[in-house]
């Protein structure tokens, strides 16, 4: 595995006296309403957040110190060559990795993996877990279904080319069940994403699914969104979060291109 890189220190010191400032109302800070970080008589999860394609933890940094402000010990994987180079698979070994070896102490995980990671996260569950640590997954728009959103991006690179839709490495893990036993799934995704194309193939079937609308909920915009960070925090208490759009998405019509002139 990759050298992590670390973050000043002071740096993060300056990001926690911002979000400090933040309203009280806003979730995931201090000031806010004090809620259990699970149900009583329940151990709180250890949460691993998971970035997705040419990205960092850092991506995650912000939902990192919300997370801790809310009292529950995470972490953030940072995989080789930023997500960019290897094969979905060589990723989900990475993945493995980390939740196995480096985190074996901990038997009750919450993943909450960004756009190919959840893709990552999927395959390792599927195809390469020895232990029943990770009990939930959440996915922030994860393209389950592919993106066309790829083919923008010269020259491919082998995850883009797996994460077209009808893809080989879609396919299979697609096939049978998207879901895994014994683990709990949930997708966030929004129509206004921009890189999964088309959006709606952020929708996992068999998992509760949350459609997010409005200015600001983007691709990238999900990790620092409220109404996402509520979702996911509400999943981390334990409590039940209304689903909100469709709940399942059509393999054939996944497959469509919505600008099939490019």
């Amino acid at each position: 595995m990759s050298k992590r890189r670390r973050f000043p220190n002071v740096v993060v010191a300056a990001i926690l006296v911002m979000l400090r400032a933040v309203s009280v109302s806003t979730p995931g800070f201090a000031g806010a309403p004090v809620v259990p970080a699970a149900p009583i008589g329940q151990p709180r999860p250890f949460v691993l957040l998971v970035h997705g394609w040419l990205a960092t933890s850092l991506d995650m940094l912000a939902m990192k110190l919300r997370l801790k402000f809310d009292g529950f010990d995470c972490d953030a994987i940072d995989f080789s060559y930023m997500g960019a180079l290897d094969s979905i698979a060589d990723y989900a070994g990475e993945l493995a990795e980390k939740v196995e070896v480096d985190y074996a102490q901990h038997r009750h995980i919450v993943i909450v993996a960004h756009s190919m990671g959840g893709l990552v996260t999927r395959y390792y569950l599927r195809n390469l877990r020895r232990t029943d640590q990770v009990k939930t997954v959440i996915t922030l728009a994860t393209p389950h279904h592919g993106t066309f959103g790829g083919m923008l991006l010269p020259p491919q690179s082998v995850p883009t080319s797996e994460m077209l839709p009808g893809s080989r490495f879609l396919e299979e893990l697609n096939s049978v069940s998207e879901t895994v036993p014994g683990v709990d799934f949930h997708a966030i995704w929004t129509p206004t994403d921009g890189a999964v194309i088309p959006a709606e193939n952020a929708i996992m079937c068999g998992a509760r699914n949350y459609k997010l609308s409005g200015i600001g909920r983007t691709h990238l915009g999900l990790l620092v969104s409220d109404a996402a960070y509520s979702i996911v925090l509400d999943v981390l208490r334990g409590q039940e979060v209304p689903v909100t759009g469709p709940q399942t998405r059509d393999h054939e019509e996944a497959k469509k291109h919505p600008l099939p002139w490019l």
